[in-house]
């Protein structure tokens, strides 16, 4: 079951269930907060997509989709699902807001050490629990504010 704590009547919703559980006198409950991808994340990987795209020279679309969880992510973007009218299977990819900060942690990961390994230098940063992004380098900083501002001129264009 799902919660939205900063709603008061699924607060209540979830206080009720707690008492119950505890009222069960459960042995052992495990609470897991399974949030989904932050927006600082989300930010990261757009501008990572952004670069990418530029040095390539495809659309910032294309590098999400095809590089970032195609290639970068099969395991966590790529899923099957049948077609009800040709009853065939098609390939799926799951949207980032539906991935939780875990994954999209990984998928950064996996999506920095795969452009690597294609000759390709994106920048580097730590997302902290409080929003803040810490980059691996003064270079990491450097060439993330570059990209930005390369970005911002080319989205004027667009």
């Amino acid at each position: 079951m799902k919660y939205d704590l900063s709603i008061k009547e699924e607060r209540a919703k979830f206080l009720r269930y707690a008492n119950k559980l505890m009222r069960d006198a459960r042995p052992c409950v495990e609470l897991c907060d399974e949030s989904f991808r932050t927006l600082n994340q989300n930010s990261y990987i757009h501008v990572l997509c952004r670069i990418l795209a530029c040095q390539i020279g495809v659309t910032e679309a294309y590098a999400k989709q095809i590089y970032f969880k195609e290639l970068a992510n099969p395991n966590i973007f790529c899923t099957t699902s049948k077609d009800p009218i040709t009853g065939e299977f098609v390939k799926v990819l799951r949207s980032t807001r539906d991935i939780t900060i875990s994954e999209m942690r990984n998928a950064i990961s996996n999506f920095l050490r795969w452009a690597a390994e294609q000759g390709y230098y994106l920048p580097e940063a730590s997302l902290e629990d409080d929003g803040t992004m810490t980059f691996k380098s003064g270079a990491d900083v450097d060439a993330f504010h570059q990209a930005e501002i390369e970005t911002s001129k080319l989205e004027q264009y667009l």
